[in-house]
């Protein structure tokens, strides 16, 4: 199969659509390798940015997965956010858990750091994601919402000028975004995680250390618990962050 340019203004969800159908169309079996980034870029005729948010969706959609130095690969043909939640929990308890505890070891301090070092570009950045999530949020797009989750997490770890906490942040958005596909599943969830960075983003822009750190403190717990009612139960017991 044969993909072709793409002219629409919404490119990165047009080379979605695109991939799927390759996938389909040529009855590819996990495992299979797809064209590298350079070749999409290539054949759908856009930008190598939107081909990357492509598969960043499909990624999260449990479609492919990207395998850095090796390329990308089918990962299976039916996509696990359909899944019923509590179905979905339980096939990924494991990673869940270990998202958890890593966000809390690492995110308090990093927003910490971010009241004492972000930039005002910084702090745009983080407004931006917090926009993006809402309009996402009004179109009910799951998708759109995680990516903008994972935007605003990301900018504060760049914020806070350390490079070695943002690459250990990449890594966990990376490898272990379970966390985020989970809880933004929860009804009413988007809009309390909308309300959490409000307060975070008032504390690094105020420069309140101490209550930036709470502040995401708070945010993290908030997620655990909202899982509690989806079958969570079991890691709330033994739960690291509480």
């Amino acid at each position: 199969m044969k993909l072709n340019p793409i002219y629409k203004s919404r490119l990165s969800e047009a080379a979605i659509e695109q991939i799927k159908e390759l996938i389909t169309h040529q009855k590819l079996e996990p495992g299979s390798k797809l064209p590298s980034e350079r070749e999409l870029v290539s054949q759908l005729k856009i930008s190598r940015a939107s081909v990357r948010e492509a598969l960043r969706a499909l990624e999260i959609m449990g479609l492919i997965e990207v395998k850095p130095g090796k390329g990308t690969f089918v990962k299976g043909t039916t996509i696990d956010l359909m899944l019923p939640l509590p179905d979905w929990i339980s096939l990924h308890r494991e990673n869940l858990e270990n998202h958890f505890e890593a966000r809390m070891v690492l995110e308090p301090s990093a927003a910490e750091l971010a009241a004492l070092r972000a930039t005002a570009s910084d702090m745009i950045r983080m407004k931006e994601a917090m926009a993006e999530f809402d309009r996402n949020r009004l179109e009910n797009n799951l998708i759109g919402m995680i990516n903008a989750d994972i935007k605003f997490h990301g900018s504060i770890s760049a914020a806070t000028g350390n490079k070695t906490i943002k690459l250990l942040m990449d890594t966990i958005t990376r490898f272990l975004f379970e966390g985020w596909k989970a809880t933004l599943r929860l009804h009413g969830r988007p809009e309390k995680t909308i309300v959490d960075h409000g307060d975070i983003l008032k504390a690094i822009t105020n420069r309140n250390q101490s209550e930036a750190r709470a502040a995401m403190e708070r945010h993290l717990r908030n997620a655990v618990e909202n899982l509690r009612h989806a079958g969570f139960n079991k890691f709330l017991q033994r739960d690291p962050v509480s």
